[in-house]
C-alpha cells in the first residue's frame, strides 16, 4: 500500500486540515495526486460551522458536522477536541455548539482518515 498525506501547517506544526489517500503501489502516482486534489477541493467547498456574529461564537451551519477527533493538549487530563473546517474546537465549545439541538437524535460515525465522508 502507498499513502499520500496532505496537511495544513500553522506556526510550524501540523494543524487544521489533514487528508490521506491510500493506493496501490502499482497505481499511477499522478492519478493518485489528482484524487487527493479532488478530495481536498471537495472538503474545502463545504463549511460545517459559522460564526454567529452575535457574540455567541461558532455555530453549526447546517444539520451535519464533519471533522476529525484530536487530543486537546491544553488540558491537564486527556480530553478530546475536534477539528472542523480546519479549526480546532474544544470539547466544551463543541458541546455548547450542539446544545441547541437538545432533544434531537444524532448519528456518530467514526471513519478512518483515508475514507471519504
Amino acid at each position: 500500500m502507498v499513502t499520500l498525506d496532505a496537511f495544513e501547517v500553522q506556526d510550524g506544526d501540523r494543524a487544521g486540515y489533514q487528508f490521506q489517500i491510500i493506493g496501490d503501489p502499482e497505481e499511477d502516482m499522478f492519478a493518485m495526486l489528482g484524487r487527493m486534489v479532488e478530495k481536498i477541493r471537495k472538503a474545502l467547498s463545504v463549511k460545517h460551522i459559522r460564526n454567529a456574529g452575535d457574540g455567541h461564537g461558532l455555530q453549526i451551519a447546517d444539520m451535519t458536522v464533519r471533522g476529525r477527533i484530536e487530543c486537546d493538549l491544553s488540558e491537564d487530563i486527556r480530553m478530546p477536541c475536534v477539528v472542523v473546517d480546519g479549526q480546532e474546537i474544544s470539547w466544551k465549545d463543541f458541546g455548547r455548539m450542539i446544545i441547541s439541538f437538545e432533544g434531537w437524535q444524532f448519528k456518530l460515525e467514526i471513519l478512518d482518515r483515508s475514507e471519504e465522508f
